[in-house]
């Protein structure tokens, strides 16, 4: 089963990161992490500050509007394709 960790531990985490307080090293040995997670969640920190780690589905803000429009898109262009084929059918039975 996959470990997870709760929001304010990957803020703590974080935010001594960027301070310096500790070493990435000494973190992925203490917590038995690897080093590319916490990487990556330094990056949502900084990028999205006390906005980061939404998390249990949450998108982040900009992510969530790129989602929205992807799957708009998806729609449409299956809709296009569907209009598409009928328009194909009318004229053969012309």
């Amino acid at each position: 089963m996959r470990k997870t960790y709760d929001r304010e531990f990957k803020l703590k985490i974080s935010q001594d990161l960027l301070e310096k307080k500790v070493t990435t090293k000494r973190i992925a040995e203490e917590y038995n992490i690897s080093r590319p997670t916490i990487s990556r969640w330094v990056s949502e920190y900084r990028r999205y500050g006390k906005n980061a780690f939404a998390g249990k589905g949450k998108r982040l803000p900009d992510k969530a509007d790129f989602y929205i429009l992807e799957q708009e898109n998806k729609r449409l262009t299956e809709e296009n394709e569907i209009l598409k084929k009928f328009d194909t059918f009318v004229k053969q039975k012309k």
